[in-house]
């Protein structure tokens, strides 16, 4: 039996380190594939929808005039508007949509196609990053890319993607948060701590509410490890500490501006949606099918406000999915034992309790209540922006469930990631019926020729020639 190589080294050495190398290569296939997976359900289905039509998202000016936007927005006072005016959240877009179309058009990238590469790339940056948090907290990687297809694929997104894509920058980020957050308090480096913050200055600008809403996400983690003794309280209270100095100080640019547009602009809470208005629809079951923002449910007229909400409130095979996709993960959290289940519990209830807010608006609970008879109420209306933290938390109890699954009868577990993914996909029919861009709020790229002769005639006589 031969015991050593040519040079000496053990044989058993020599097939641990080749196995170890095997084991490395298998490891970096499957990450690589799974991200081509999660780039592939972002980017196709957004570049399929609506070829040559731009939706009413967010500004116009982020179409016709992204570089003048982008300069304009460091200033609280615009002179060319209204006789001057204090803007509401333009600072906003200085970072990272005002960036990203002054690229697209200095690049001469067509419109739409710019809008869909925007949308697409918040789908997978949400995906990713809800893998990445997955494997940080111990799911296998078949696990890990179920909940990333699960978060990813939410209709969450639907009443967004039209109308305010960039309040979807902090559900992409969450799942980058909480990983950052773990390796903050685990590897102790102040790296992580600072790419925490660039993510929060990153995600954070386009509104308070929603990044507020998110917030408890990487706060809930520190705590139940601590509850836990996976790390020491004392770590847990540092890394809160560091994370939350860099976020204000991240935060800073925005928030300053926030302060200014409330005190001297336009008093937009008090003319804008109400409270009773946009809690009307988020009770607990709509908002565990991954909904429950108001303007998913109203409808005028001329057409519903988020068009593809339609089957989702008239179609029995599609309420039937979504309510089995709930109970599936429901069953993961209540049925398994994975390391960080009470972290993926607890990030449920607090979504829930939080994207539920004061439904029912004359008779809610007594902390809703007494948020909804203080101006708090009003500040934090459209509480549903707290469902990243539920749809996370569901996520990592459905890949629990499959892994469970797997580990005991591998069979059973393949046909159960199966089932998954296939309701996942049913759950979302604008993945494939290529509608995700809202057909009642868009229109073609290029204006009608009678809109550009009349603004060519209104240049013409307010400069006299």
């Amino acid at each position: 039996m031969v015991l050593f190589g040519r040079c000496g080294t053990p044989q058993f050495l020599l097939m641990s380190v080749s196995f170890s190398e095997l084991l490395l290569r298998v490891q970096r296939s499957r990450l690589r594939l799974h991200v081509l997976l999660l780039a592939a359900l972002a980017y196709i289905p957004s570049l399929a929808a609506a070829p040559g039509k731009i939706p009413a998202d967010t500004k116009l000016f982020l179409y016709l005039n992204p570089a003048r936007l982008t300069g304009d927005a460091p200033y609280s006072w615009d002179s060319r508007q209204f006789a001057g005016w204090v803007p509401h959240q333009t600072l906003s877009y200085l970072w990272p949509s005002g960036p990203w179309y002054s690229l697209c058009n200095a690049v001469g990238m067509p419109d739409w196609i710019a809008h869909r590469l925007w949308i697409g790339s918040l789908m997978f940056a949400a995906g990713l990053g809800a893998r990445w948090a997955a494997k940080h907290l111990g799911i296998p990687a078949t696990g890990a890319l179920i909940a990333a297809m699960f978060y990813q694929l939410s209709p969450y997104v639907l009443p967004y993607v039209s109308r305010t894509s960039a309040m979807l920058l902090p559900w992409a980020g969450l799942g980058w948060l909480i990983g950052l957050t773990i390796r903050a308090a685990t590897r102790t480096r102040w790296r992580d701590v600072a790419l925490f913050g660039l993510v929060m200055a990153t995600v954070a600008a386009p509104n308070a509410t929603a990044i507020l809403m998110v917030a408890p996400g990487p706060v809930l983690w520190l705590l139940h490890a601590a509850w836990g003794r996976s790390i020491t309280w004392r770590r847990a209270i540092v890394v809160a500490a560091k994370i939350g100095a860099v976020s204000l100080m991240m935060s800073a640019w925005w928030i300053a501006m926030l302060s200014v547009q409330g005190r001297y602009g336009a008093d937009v809470l008090g003319y804008s949606e109400t409270l009773e208005a946009v809690s009307s629809v988020s009770s607990a079951s709509e908002v565990l099918r991954g909904m429950g923002y108001w303007l998913f449910y109203i409808r005028d007229p001329y057409a519903a406000a988020t068009t593809s909400s339609i089957p989702y409130q008239e179609s029995a095979w599609l309420i039937v999915v979504g309510f089995a996709l709930a109970l599936l993960c429901l069953a993961g959290l209540a049925l398994t034992r994975f390391r960080h289940r009470r972290y993926a519990i607890a990030l449920v209830l607090t979504g829930l309790v939080l994207s539920v807010g004061v439904h029912p608006y004359a008779d809610p609970a007594p902390l809703p209540s007494l948020i909804r008879d203080t101006g708090l109420g009003l500040a934090l209306r459209s509480s549903t922006r707290a469902l990243p933290l539920l749809s996370l938390g569901m996520a990592f109890g459905v890949a629990a469930f499959v892994v469970a699954i797997h580990r005991h009868r591998p069979r059973h577990g393949r046909v159960a990631a199966l089932v998954v993914v296939g309701l996942v996909a049913l759950n979302l029919p604008s993945l494939w019926t290529a509608d995700l861009v809202d057909p009642a709020l868009s229109r073609d790229q290029a204006p009608p020729a009678a809109w550009r002769e009349a603004a060519a005639a209104l240049d013409r006589s307010s400069t006299g020639s």
